[in-house]
């Protein structure tokens, strides 16, 4: 695994716009949306291949 640096300014602004995405009905369907699937098993004929 490689170590990246990135600049206290860089890291701070990355940092507050996870924090806005986490609160939005977007991010939360999306939680949603993986905690439906992870419960069942899909074949490739679900998937339409």
């Amino acid at each position: 695994m490689e170590t990246v640096t990135i600049p206290k300014v860089q890291f701070d602004r990355m940092k507050g716009q996870i924090e806005l995405f986490s609160n939005t009905k977007l991010y939360q369907r999306l939680l949603q949306f993986e905690q439906n699937i992870s419960k069942k098993k899909y074949t490739r004929k679900d998937l339409g291949f």
